[in-house]
Parts: C-alpha cells; sequence; structure tokens
C-alpha cells in the first residue's frame, strides 16, 4: 500500500480528502427532511376513517408499518382492505401462513368499487406464498427488485412476518441477523420505489402486569420498525344495521415517531372495517 503523502503534494491531499468526505456524504448520509415536507408526504389509506385520522392520512410511504395482535384480531382483513383500497395503484401480498384468501377479498374489493366486474382490479395485486426464511430473503433481494421496475406498486404486504422465522429457530443469533437484513432491504425498497411497507406480527406471551401480549421477534425486530399498531378484542358485542351481533376491536396506536398515541373502538363486518 502506497501512501499519499508520497505521490502528492499536501495541498493535494487535502483536496483529495475534502472530495472524497463531500462524496460520502452525499451519497451515504440521509437527507433532513423538515417538518413541513413529512407533513405532505404521501400516505397510503386503510380505508377506515378512524384508523386514518390517528395515522395522519394513512400508513407512510417510505416507511417499515407493524400491526400486531392476538388471532382473530382483525389483522389480515385490515390489510386486505388496504390492498383493496390500493386496487388502481397496486400492490404485492406476501402469504406466509396461509393462502391468500381471495374470496374475502373479492368481497372487499366488490363493496369499495361497487360493480361486479372487477376482474382488471385484481390483475395488479401480485401475490406470493413463502414459508421460509431464506426463501422470503430470496423474494426481497431478487424478485421483489425486478417486478418493481417492470410494475407500478403502492404498497407492499408481508402476511405474517414471524411465520419462517419462528419454525425450529435454534441460533438466535442468526436469525436476529436475518431479520435484521430482511427489515433494511424492505425499507430501502420502500424509500427506492415510493411505497409502504406494512407487516403483520405474531404475539408471544407477557409476564409484565400492564401487558398480556407482546408482539413477536424480539428487540432486534422492533428497533427496525417505523410505525407499530396494535389491535386486540374487547369481549364486548353490539347490534348492527343488519341485527346481527359482531364483536368490538380496538385499534391502538403504539409508537410513531411523528405521531401521538391514540386508539379507536372498531367492527369487522362484510363491508369490512368500521369505527363506532
Amino acid at each position: 500500500m502506497v501512501n499519499l503523502k508520497n505521490i502528492m503534494p499536501p495541498q493535494d491531499v487535502r483536496c483529495y480528502r475534502s472530495s472524497r468526505n463531500l462524496y460520502f456524504a452525499k451519497y451515504f448520509c440521509p437527507e433532513i427532511v423538515t417538518a413541513e415536507k413529512l407533513e405532505k408526504e404521501r400516505h397510503i389509506k386503510t380505508g377506515c376513517a378512524g384508523f386514518d385520522h390517528i395515522l395522519n392520512g394513512g400508513f407512510r410511504v417510505g416507511t417499515l408499518s407493524e400491526i400486531y395482535g392476538e388471532s382473530g384480531a382483525g389483522k389480515t382483513q385490515l390489510v386486505l382492505q388496504i390492498a383493496a383500497q390500493c386496487r388502481k395503484d397496486g400492490s404485492i401480498y406476501i402469504c406466509t401462513e396461509d393462502a391468500f384468501p381471495v374470496k374475502r377479498f373479492n368481497q372487499l374489493l366488490e363493496h369499495h368499487i361497487h360493480q361486479t366486474s372487477y376482474s382488471e382490479h385484481r390483475e395488479k395485486i401480485f401475490i406470493e406464498h413463502i414459508t421460509e426464511s431464506q426463501d422470503l430473503l430470496s423474494c426481497v433481494r431478487v424478485r421483489l427488485p425486478k417486478l418493481l421496475e417492470q410494475k407500478k406498486v403502492s404498497v407492499i404486504i408481508v402476511d405474517s412476518i414471524a411465520a419462517p422465522f419462528r419454525v425450529d429457530v435454534t441460533n438466535y443469533v442468526h436469525r436476529a441477523e436475518e431479520l435484521r437484513e430482511l427489515g433494511i432491504l424492505l425499507i430501502n425498497i420502500a424509500q427506492k420505489y415510493g411505497l409502504a411497507v406494512i407487516v403483520i406480527n405474531q404475539v408471544t406471551s407477557s409476564f409484565d402486569e400492564f401487558d398480556n401480549v407482546l408482539p413477536s421477534l424480539g428487540l432486534a425486530w422492533s428497533n427496525i420498525v417505523t410505525y407499530r399498531c396494535m389491535l386486540k378484542r374487547k369481549g364486548l358485542e353490539v347490534n348492527t344495521n343488519n341485527c346481527n351481533n359482531v364483536n368490538v376491536r380496538e385499534f391502538i396506536l403504539v409508537f410513531g415517531p411523528d405521531l401521538q398515541n391514540k386508539n379507536c373502538k372498531f367492527i369487522i363486518d362484510s363491508s369490512g372495517i368500521k369505527t363506532i
């Protein structure tokens, strides 16, 4: 290795180092964002006015958002409704647990577009079924960028992020590294292509007297998430217009860098999610 001082005058060395630092500062340092610009950034609407009000317009583009809760809390219903809302702009839905609920999605889509012919809208939702963590990483590394170069998409949904990483896990350090890589890849994709990434997370039991459950995957994943929302069942029932009793649920904004912690109650019927 040759020392610069041996081949360049001192003033040229200083100039070189200065230009090098400017280059790295330009391409590798994050851009400074003002509060006014943050307020004007695009959001992906949920299709529920109460949720959009809490989220200040919906899930912010360029970020990674998490929705967690117990089984039956309405997590999949919410992301299906978001996908139906994005029918014109396109969406990617990655299933890691069950098969994609086509019948329910068609029901929501029919309600939102108010017409029986909706085949052209279904052409803009791209579905992938994955069960292994390595396959999920491969999809995010290779297949997603290729698709996004060809198709316009406004939201990527992963249902759920926890399932591929909770199967026979023994090396937790390796899992944490994979989660970190996956989170960084998803955020980079969201910022590069101007879309929102929304993931569903499972829950684990908590020994805290204030919380019954906590989101899975631990701090390795929690530190990557930009927005975290929780859905929970309240154990109450209300009568709807069609005289059926439906369960009351609660939407809670757990944290977000630019939002207040708020909550609202909602129900789920054939048309989707509605606040009460």
